[in-house]
């Protein structure tokens, strides 16, 4: 039989089973005792072997094998969970990811596996760490040649987040360097020089990743030489000056790093995992024995894979988003002829085309409502991969933190979907490395010892916010200014005017840090400059709000990017707009003594409170029409999260269902407009942005 065809199958059913390894995981590590997620895990697990073995990849069956050996005693109570025991699955299940990943990329899912392999047999024997002096010393031994592997390779490797911030900044247009600095022999303070080498290049960029790494160095655990990955908008002969002005500083060696050598590199790493892999001997005799074991096992478990396939079909079906965009293309041009057959009805006022039009209206509205909700992917899809990442994160600072995900099920358009990952990483990292603090910090400040980040989205107009909030140390504003001043960024007359919101807008300048200690996790520097640029290029904004002592708040906010939107259409004088519908908490008239002028504002009365009144007229600079005449005025009460506000306008067209049509690079960014339409009789009416207009 061809699997070939399956392929894309196994390939996306695998990724939902490791996620959902991952998520019950940490459900387990909240409520160890709690066999009833166990008997979850145990079966996701054995239906992925019974996968993986039916399509022939069979390191990637007998891993999880191993793994249910271990799952099937804690289930019948013959285990108890322990801390080794999760750290040991946990990187089970990231072979599992990367095996899969192999098998993306058109490889057959082979990888070392044998330490891993090896301490799930030591769980399965009851030698667990700390129980003997043997599997103490079997465990150390393990430890001891996982190290020197990694030592090994640690020049070239580097991970998912890291490789992605290099990749990121290359296209931003930065330069990336791989330095290598050489202390002088005679040096007696190896760790302190190397500390004036980070906070020399600290000021000119961002270091992404060190050999060794920095608490190492900082150690003075390591020869007469250490190597970076380096991020930087400065010439490279002028660091590597800068450098060997430095005392005592031997030798910098530059190499500069493209888009090319970065994927050689990382192919270069693959390599050499599968070399040992190949040439690895077996990791003891009881493991050679098992293994003829574990392949009947797996043989045993092909009918019933089959079995469940045959007893519970599936009824989704996977669907190129391309063909959706093409889709929604075509329907959004109907939509268009639509509206001008509706106007044509009225004006001929012939009943059975106003019929005919009528039905093709409810036709299309309910074709629309499925066209919209094909595109539509709820936010979890993404937010599901963060539990695990902060966990980890959590566990190598040594803090303890809760992660709590609000708003999970809002939906979002698939193309944003896609690209949003990237930039919540960052942020997250970054609320976890630099805004929690550690534990004996926030037992000093009389915090609890947990620190908490809440992820949350949700909808607000025409768009959907993700907000990130810490309740850690905050941000200071005069560090982040005397950083910026000293690095240039603003002048000493530009700073003295400067709002909060101003300052807290330079983390995202390019090169910009306040770290005083050097950390491979997450820098505020290149990498918040990356999420500013990504989050840009999907037409949103980010915003930061910080109280010192208290925590700190980044919100995303996000178009929704659907083509199709109901809005309320309005006039000002000969000019037409559209307010999209969601934004709108109600219309109503406004007599002109109501109207209050407070410190230069206008107000009017709303439901037992004072709003602010804007006026439409006088933003978009209306040449025929103004409010100021007018002894009452239509207005429109707008929403922004729990702000409201009322827009002065001179009259209501109608209701209507309107095409989103993107202004492009034609027009420059206009505050206060999200887009354009093009309405029944072949004009065009600016689209407004409500959450542009409330400050």
């Amino acid at each position: 039989m061809d699997m070939n065809q399956y392929l894309s199958m196994f390939i996306d059913e695998s990724n939902d089973h490791l996620q959902s390894l991952n998520e019950k995981m940490l459900e387990l590590e909240g409520s160890p005792e709690d066999i009833g997620i166990v008997q979850v895990i145990f079966r996701s697990a054995h239906t992925l072997k019974g996968m993986a073995a039916t399509m022939g990849f069979e390191d990637l069956a007998a891993l999880t094998h191993q793994m249910e050996n271990v799952l099937d005693l804690v289930r019948n109570d013959k285990l108890k969970m322990q801390n080794f025991i999760f750290d040991t699955l946990f990187k089970s299940l990231d072979a599992l990811e990367a095996m899969v990943q192999d098998i993306t990329q058109g490889g057959q899912g082979k990888a070392d596996v044998s330490a891993i392999v090896e301490s799930l047999q030591a769980i399965v024997r009851g030698e667990i760490p700390g129980e003997s002096g043997a599997s103490a010393a079997g465990s150390s031994k393990t430890q001891a040649t996982s190290s020197g592997n990694a030592i090994s390779k640690e020049q070239i490797q580097l991970d998912e987040f890291q490789h992605s911030i290099l990749e990121q900044s290359l296209a931003a247009g930065h330069r990336v360097l791989y330095i290598e600095v050489s202390i002088r022999e005679d040096c007696q303070l190896k760790a302190a020089r190397a500390y004036m080498v980070f906070d020399l290049l600290e000021r000119s960029g961002e270091v992404v990743k060190s050999h060794p790494t920095v608490q190492e160095i900082e150690q003075e655990k390591f020869e007469r030489s250490f190597s970076l990955y380096f991020i930087t908008e400065k010439d490279p002969e002028e660091l590597r000056s800068m450098i060997l002005n430095l005392s005592e500083i031997e030798d910098a060696k530059m190499a500069s790093i493209d888009a090319d050598t970065l994927a050689q590199l990382a192919e270069k790493l693959e390599k050499e995992e599968v070399e040992e892999a190949t040439s690895a001997p077996a990791v003891s005799e009881e493991a050679a024995s098992t293994e003829p074991a574990t392949s009947k096992a797996v043989a045993d478990d092909k009918p019933a894979a089959a079995k469940k396939v045959v007893a519970a079909p599936s009824r989704t079906i996977r669907v190129d988003i391309e063909r959706l965009d093409v889709l929604m293309n075509l329907f959004s041009e109907l939509l268009i002829d639509r509206v001008r057959l509706e106007q044509l009805a009225t004006e001929i006022k012939s009943q059975e085309l106003t019929e005919s039009v009528e039905h093709m209206g409810r036709v299309s509205s309910d074709l629309q409502n499925i066209v919209m909700k094909l595109r539509m992917v709820a936010i979890d899809t993404v937010f599901n991969r963060f539990p695990r990442m902060v966990r980890d994160l959590a566990k190598t600072l040594g803090k303890k933190l809760d992660l709590v995900i609000t708003g999970a099920e809002t939906e979002l358009d698939r193309t944003v979907i896609d690209e949003i990952g990237d930039p919540l990483v960052h942020l997250l990292r970054n609320s976890v490395d630099h805004g929690i603090e550690s534990i004996a910090e926030r037992v000093a400040a009389g915090k609890p010892e947990t620190g908490t980040v809440q992820l949350r989205a949700f909808h607000s107009g025409n768009h959907v916010f993700i907000e990130i909030q810490d309740d850690g140390k905050g941000i200071d504003r005069n560090k982040i200014l005397a950083s910026a001043l000293k690095k240039g960024v603003v002048t000493e007359e530009e700073s003295r005017s400067m709002t909060d919101e101003q300052v807290y807008q330079l983390l995202f300048a390019p090169g910009f840090s306040t770290a005083e200690v050097i950390s491979d996790i997450s820098g505020r520097g290149v990498g918040l400059d990356v999420v500013k640029s990504k989050i840009a290029t999907l037409g949103g904004h980010v915003a930061v709000t910080s109280t010192l002592g208290e925590g700190t708040l980044f919100s995303v906010q996000l178009p929704l990017t659907l083509s199709i939107i109901s809005a309320m259409m309005i006039r000002l004088g000969s000019e037409k707009y559209a307010i999209p519908l969601s934004s709108i908490v109600e219309t109503g008239i406004i007599r002109k003594e109501q109207v209050r002028n407070v410190h230069g504002s206008k107000l009017i009365p709303y439901r037992e409170a004072h709003i602010p009144l804007m006026s439409l007229s006088q933003f978009f600079d209306a040449a025929d029409y103004s409010e100021e005449d007018e002894e009452e005025t239509e207005i429109v009460v707008i929403r922004k999260g729990d702000r409201l506000a009322a827009l002065a306008i001179d009259s209501f067209i109608g209701q209507n269902e309107i095409v989103i049509k993107n202004l492009g690079k034609y027009l420059p960014q206009v505050q206060g407009i999200s887009g354009a339409t093009i309405l029944g009789d072949g004009q065009v009416a600016l689209i407004l942005d409500p959450n542009a207009l409330i400050k």
